[in-house]
């Protein structure tokens, strides 16, 4: 492929307006040639619709929309999924769930209240389980407990080191309080008497 100079280019533009014929690429031209060919029969009119046919159509629109729009308002939106699966979802023992919305709370001291409670039956819920879990049994329970304590206390650092960076931060903090108490439940667990068997989740 040839490379041309924009001197270049601007003559060959140049040579092509003094043309005398009609240019290659010109609506005209290119019409005249696929008339020859058969391909375009006459020319082309745009159909005139009568006013009232654009009237109709109009209406029918209208009214369509309408009944379209009417049908569906009774139809759950997706607006705010988390709203509907709030309004719907029925906990295990057959109850309603709690609504999920960010207009349930009254202030920020409620939402955190409500937080600190669900993270204290959180806690009651997971001690409950691992004491009285029905899964299979381990005899070598100090060794489990070992590693837990160890992996909890590599979180707890990391919590400790974010809570420096941003003390305030609720997110960070309730992290940091489900860490110590896990590893607070976990301590309990492993001074337990070394007759019993822990059993798993």
């Amino acid at each position: 492929m040839s490379h041309l100079s924009e001197d270049q280019l601007d003559h060959f533009i140049q040579r092509e307006r003094a043309r005398e014929l009609a240019p290659l690429n010109d609506w005209q031209t290119i019409a005249a040639r696929a008339r020859e060919e058969g391909l375009i029969r006459g020319s082309y009119r745009r159909p005139v619709a009568q006013p009232w046919m654009q009237a109709a159509a109009a209406v029918v629109l209208l009214v369509g929309g309408i009944a379209l729009g009417r049908t569906t308002v009774g139809l759950p939106s997706s607006a705010n999924p988390a709203e509907q699966v709030g309004k719907s979802a029925v906990t295990a023992n057959g109850n309603p769930a709690p609504q999920i919305s960010g207009s349930s709370f009254a202030s920020v001291d409620e939402a955190s209240a409500t937080l600190e409670r669900a993270l204290a039956d959180y806690q009651k819920a997971s001690a409950f389980i691992a004491a009285n879990s029905s899964g299979p049994t381990t005899i070598d329970s100090s060794r489990i407990y070992s590693a837990r304590l160890a992996a909890l206390d590599q979180v707890g650092d990391a919590m400790e080191d974010a809570l420096k960076t941003a003390p305030h931060d609720p997110v960070i903090n309730q992290y940091y309080l489900a860490t110590m108490g896990a590893r607070v439940a976990t301590q309990q667990l492993a001074a337990r008497p070394v007759g019993l068997r822990l059993k798993g989740f």
